[in-house]
């Protein structure tokens, strides 16, 4: 900041600076108006120069990076979360379904271990380990039960579009 007040204050100076020729009161010569010229140019040339300097070190990533390491890490992290946050896979209908069908299995679980609480109060070992045989064989026993439903509506869908198929491929 303080550099372009000072380049700002110079420039405003020899901008408003008579030249020597006009001091006298004699009018100045062609070479005195070409030097003036030519200093001119140098000046606005080593004040556009020195601009530019100053604009490639300000967009220049690689020195923040070296001069703010954690900033830098805290905003790649937080790019990348968004990022991945758009380009996460989304669910199938099928898994969509299998998903609510594991959480209402688990909430019949828990359900039937909360029934089995208060039917065995006197033994605690034989209690905890008789509800969690019983719990596991139920979860068992539904699971199986949904997977292989799920399995022969799959057969079946599979199979109606095979019949589809072959049903077009006959009729031409």
């Amino acid at each position: 900041m303080a550099e372009r007040d000072h380049l700002s204050v110079d420039a405003h100076q020899q901008s408003h600076q008579p030249a020597q020729g006009q001091m006298d009161g004699h009018e100045r010569s062609a070479e005195e108006i070409r030097q003036d010229i030519a200093a001119r140019r140098e000046l606005i040339t080593e004040t556009v120069d020195q601009i530019s300097d100053r604009f490639q070190r300000t967009f220049d990533w690689r020195a923040y990076v070296k001069d703010y390491p954690l900033v830098t890490l805290g905003v790649a992290a937080g790019v990348g979360f968004l990022l991945g946050g758009l380009f996460k896979p989304r669910l199938t209908p099928a898994e969509r379904v299998k998903e609510a069908l594991a959480g209402s299995v688990e909430d019949l679980a828990d359900r039937f271990r909360d029934q089995l609480d208060g039917v065995f109060e006197r033994k605690p070992a034989l209690n905890q380990s008789f509800k969690a045989a019983a719990a596991g064989l139920i979860t068992k026993a539904v699971t199986g039960y949904l997977r292989n439903r799920l399995s022969s509506d799959q057969e079946q869908y599979s199979e109606a579009q095979y019949d589809e198929f072959d049903f077009y491929r006959r009729e031409r």
